[in-house]
């Protein structure tokens, strides 16, 4: 989590110039402060490796592979890391893959630049980010394949975060605790058998539980 609210580290890896350059242009113009950049995963995982920064905001289509494995060779190295998955593709298989990749967060290309900014904020203080337009794309109900049943409060708690509400914001809007939010959010993980807060959401919008 970083120390500094006004200081969060990014590095961007995007191979179309134009996007990456505009990027930096809204990242620097805000709180953040870019600190490496890279157009495709061979010199992106040595540089965020060795910088280490808050948010890794990493595209999933790459010209020398695929930002999921990039993705997952990265938190097999440092699982602290934050990893922000940024992407246009709306392939449902693709998407389910990259949530189930262990990134903390997922962006559509789609969005506003204040939600990109939104998403890394949020990935940076140690929450889930799933964009909204990922629910017309995963919401696919498989009634026999159900993992785990969810109580009704994990099932609002996920649903808040599939909403991009931060557990804090979630808690607020519940009023709980935000320890109370965390135990939800481990016991729905628990059941689903997920490994991070985004994969149980990805995968509570397949099963149809949110």
């Amino acid at each position: 989590m970083p120390a500094e609210e006004t200081n969060l580290t990014v590095v961007i890896v995007e191979d179309h110039i134009a996007l990456r350059r505009g990027l930096e242009l809204l990242l620097r113009g805000s709180e953040c402060r870019v600190i490496g950049t890279a157009d495709d995963a061979t010199a992106a995982e040595p540089l965020i490796q060795r910088r280490r920064p808050d948010v890794a905001v990493i595209d999933i289509n790459l010209p020398d592979g695929n930002g999921v494995e990039l993705t997952r060779r990265l938190l097999a190295e440092n699982p602290d890391l934050g990893v922000l998955l940024y992407t246009g593709v709306d392939d449902r298989e693709v998407l389910t893959e990259a949530l189930d990749s262990g990134a903390r967060g997922f962006a559509m290309k789609a969005g506003a630049p204040e939600e990109l900014l939104t998403a890394i904020r949020t990935v940076a203080h140690g929450d889930s980010y799933v964009d909204q337009r990922l629910r017309p794309m995963l919401l696919e109900r498989y009634t026999t394949e159900r993992i785990g049943v969810l109580s009704p409060r994990e099932r609002e708690v996920l649903d808040l975060l599939a909403k991009g509400l931060t557990g804090e914001e979630a808690a607020t809007q519940l009023s709980l605790s935000p320890e109370t939010i965390r135990t939800h959010v481990r016991n729905a993980m628990d059941k689903l058998e997920a490994n991070t807060r985004v994969h149980a959401v990805a995968i509570a919008l397949r099963q149809g539980e949110i």
